[in-house]
């Protein structure tokens, strides 16, 4: 499926191992989670590239690049955002 932009173009991203270790998380932690995510903007859609427990200590946040954000959102939902960005791969 992946993301499509306003000109039709199908933007993915290859996420597998992220997928693979997010579903452990979820079997472990449960869906309902919250988590801080890593997006980028990229040829005009969202792409989710890292995520990490929220937690206090600054050894454990992450250290975003330029053109990166942070959001916040369950494990459940990015899981299903990670499958439709992986979707082309």
């Amino acid at each position: 499926m992946a993301f499509v932009n306003n000109i039709g173009m199908k933007i993915s991203y290859e996420c597998t191992e992220l997928i693979e270790e997010l579903k452990e998380d979820i079997a472990e932690f449960g869906g309902d989670k919250i988590l801080e995510v890593v997006t980028e903007e990229r040829e005009g859609v969202t792409i989710y590239k890292d995520y990490n427990f929220i937690e206090d200590d600054p050894a454990t946040q992450f250290k975003l690049e330029p053109g990166e954000k942070l959001q916040r959102m369950t494990a459940s939902a990015l899981m299903i955002l990670y499958e439709i960005e992986n979707s082309i791969f």
